[in-house]
């Protein structure tokens, strides 16, 4: 990945986990996360896949699942999509 193919998205998400408590930054979870966003996940050694996936892989599936239920109850569903 080049500096242009930084995940942006990404980079925001794990923003929030850290603004949200979900994720301490510059812990050793946030340093692999920081990796993800800049060389992919494929960029990982197996360890550092092992900590993205116990720890940074759950924690966006959590705030994932919140931000959809929070569209929900805003009544922000789309039927169309």
């Amino acid at each position: 990945m080049s500096e242009r193919d930084i995940d942006f998205d990404l980079h925001n998400a794990i923003q929030d986990l850290i603004g949200d408590c979900l994720l301490e930054e510059n812990a050793l979870a946030h340093g692999v996360a920081r990796k993800v966003i800049h060389d992919g996940y494929d960029s990982l050694t197996p360890a550092q896949r092992t900590l993205y996936d116990d720890v940074v892989a759950p924690a966006l599936k959590k705030r994932g699942e919140e931000i959809e239920h929070n569209r929900v109850m805003d009544g922000g569903w789309n039927r169309c999509a």
